[in-house]
């Protein structure tokens, strides 16, 4: 839709918002927080009242992002964005239902300015003129909480057997027993732990792109996000000329074949190993035979305890390799928990930042101080 079709709608829909008081409200104010839920977006409505209906906003201030002053039908109000949410002032003694009607007004500005940005926001993402959340710490997080968490399961002695039935006399004759119960308990833990992992890794591995030679633009940055872990491992690495990052692209792959995927994909694994054929009066055999290679634990939980101290192993030989390798730059500002733009600027501060461990620190320095502006 046309920028001045839909300011000729916003016209028409929003008339009864009209221009604000010189010194915002006259009286004393009643605040109502309004809840993500009705505005999940925020800045819609400060798009639509600044652009579409030609009000001034103001701010940033402490606590204090955005703010706006209007009036609807004959109630003067304030908008703003602060540090706990929406917030909308009107006078007090504001009649509940002219409350209500303004918010509705409200939600009709953010669908306009929806409809406004639509176009805009796709040809943004499809140029790579993106910034993208950091939520590193949220994956690192989840992953160190299920390590542990599995680490103390699988330690944890079995449980006491639990008397069911007694005789007349009271003499023990039935008994609950769980010696499996740690390596259940720890198996689940671990899989939910290779989830965390393998999030965190695809997470950081776009995180990073900003430090290296990526181009965003065409799409390539969409379908990079939108690809496996392993093709965005063969873009941001040449496994053919360098040998760790070959060589741990191969470990990733064997717990992804052996364990990951099998927990992912409702326990199936891959060339039959899930299938078993019948033979007449012998009973049902895995279809792999010998192949198939089922240790008794692993009828238990796919991730036995030996299982589980090879695979952290094998994950922090993972980690150590990304730590020296060469998107370290990317992954420390990652590991900062600041938020990534790919524009050409942004790039290019990137990768001058990555030259040296102290312009590194620096830029992450700066920033965050940009951040908390």
């Amino acid at each position: 839709m046309e920028l001045e079709e839909i300011r000729r709608r916003a016209g028409h829909a929003l008339a009864d918002l009209g221009p604000p008081p010189e010194r915002g409200l006259s009286r004393k104010s009643e605040r109502h927080h309004l809840c993500y839920n009705e505005f999940p977006v925020p800045e819609l409505i400060l798009f639509a009242l600044t652009r579409l209906r030609d009000f001034i906003s103001f701010g940033p201030e402490e606590k204090l992002r955005w703010g706006v002053n209007a009036s609807f039908r004959d109630t003067e109000f304030s908008l703003s964005l602060e540090k706990f949410g929406l917030q909308l002032y009107v006078p007090e003694g504001t009649p509940s239902d002219t409350r209500l009607a303004l918010v509705r007004c409200l939600q009709v500005a953010a669908n306009l300015a929806e409809a406004c940005l639509r176009d805009l926001a796709q040809d943004q993402a499809e140029r790579g003129n993106v910034t993208i959340e950091n939520r590193y710490h949220q994956f690192e997080g989840a992953y160190r909480f299920f390590r542990d968490r599995a680490s103390q399961a699988y330690d944890a002695p079995p449980p006491e057997p639990v008397v069911t039935h007694r005789d007349d006399n009271g003499r023990p004759t039935g008994w609950h027993n769980e010696p499996w119960k740690p390596q259940i308990e720890g198996g689940y833990l671990a899989g939910a732990m290779m989830e965390a992992y393998f999030s965190r890794l695809e997470h950081a591995l776009v995180l990073v792109l900003p430090f290296t030679d990526f181009e965003p633009g065409g799409g390539v940055l969409l379908r990079f996000v939108g690809a496996t872990w392993d093709a965005k491992w063969r873009t941001i690495f040449d496994i053919n000329a360098d040998p760790g990052a070959k060589r741990t692209y191969d470990q990733l792959g064997r717990i992804k074949e052996t364990v990951r995927n099998p927990i992912s994909h409702g326990g199936f694994g891959k060339k039959g190993t899930s299938f078993f054929f019948h033979v007449d009066g012998i009973g049902a055999l895995p279809a792999l035979l010998t192949r198939h290679g089922r240790h008794l634990e692993f009828l238990v939980t796919r991730v036995p305890h030996n299982t589980y101290q090879e695979l952290c192993q094998q994950l922090d030989a993972c980690d150590a390799f990304l730590q020296e390798s060469k998107i370290r730059a990317g992954l420390r500002y990652a590991q900062s928990g600041l938020d990534v733009a790919f524009s050409v600027d942004f790039r290019h501060l990137c990768r001058t930042a990555s030259q040296s461990d102290e312009t590194l620190e620096e830029f992450i320095e700066y920033r965050a101080h940009v951040d908390e502006i």
